[in-house]
């Protein structure tokens, strides 16, 4: 029969490989944090030939930005929820093993005297579940906001390898910074599909109470 710490370690694991996707966005998102910067100084350095670029390159960098606050925000919530799924599970436990005493000797003749802890247990369960359904579903919604941002990435990419092809000066350097971010973006969203994956198996895991 399966112990109740290897629930708790299937659902920890789930949980750390999110933590591990983030570990290796990371990297990734400080160098479309310098993909950006180098976007703003190309420009600056074209000029007036550069005017056209400096909207694309302001939107690079506030979506390197927006990444890694977001990276640092879904890192924090992922411990968090660690954290409180670890709780829970005892909780659980706890609450197993008290309401399994209270039906094994319900005509005992002090078994009342334990309705108080019964009903404390009870309430730490219920609210360990509660904390743990919000953070979830907070994480989730962490999760589809930095997806967004990187479909935003993708785009800006997109628009900015149009406008650096009709020929001006200093095309080809913003040509890289374009195909960097792309690079980045797809990279990020694939590590952001697995948090999902893995986010889901945690609730998976948790809807069948192990």
């Amino acid at each position: 029969m399966t112990s109740s710490a290897e629930p708790v370690e299937d659902k920890l694991v789930a949980l750390a490989s999110i933590a591990a996707e983030l570990h290796s966005v990371m990297g990734v998102v400080w160098n479309v944090s310098l993909a950006g910067k180098n976007a703003k100084v190309i420009s600056a350095q074209a000029g007036d030939k550069g005017r056209g670029f400096r909207p694309i390159t302001e939107s690079i960098d506030e979506i390197s930005q927006q990444a890694i606050r977001g990276v640092d925000e879904i890192s924090s919530e992922a411990l968090r929820l660690s954290k409180i799924s670890v709780h829970e599970q005892r909780s659980i436990d706890a609450y197993q093993r008290f309401n399994s005493v209270v039906k094994k000797d319900a005509d005992a003749k002090y078994i009342k005297t334990i309705s108080p802890a019964v009903k404390k247990v009870e309430d730490k369960m219920r609210t360990s579940m509660s904390e743990f359904k919000k953070s979830m579903n907070h994480l989730t919604l962490l999760l589809e906001t930095m997806d967004q941002c990187m479909l935003s990435a993708r785009a800006v990419a997109s628009v900015s390898r149009i406008v650096t092809s009709s020929g001006q000066e200093y095309r080809d350097k913003l040509t890289v910074v374009s195909n960097d971010l792309d690079k980045a973006a797809s990279y990020i969203k694939q590590r952001l599909s697995n948090s999902y994956r893995h986010l889901n198996n945690v609730n998976a895991l948790r809807q069948k109470g192990i």
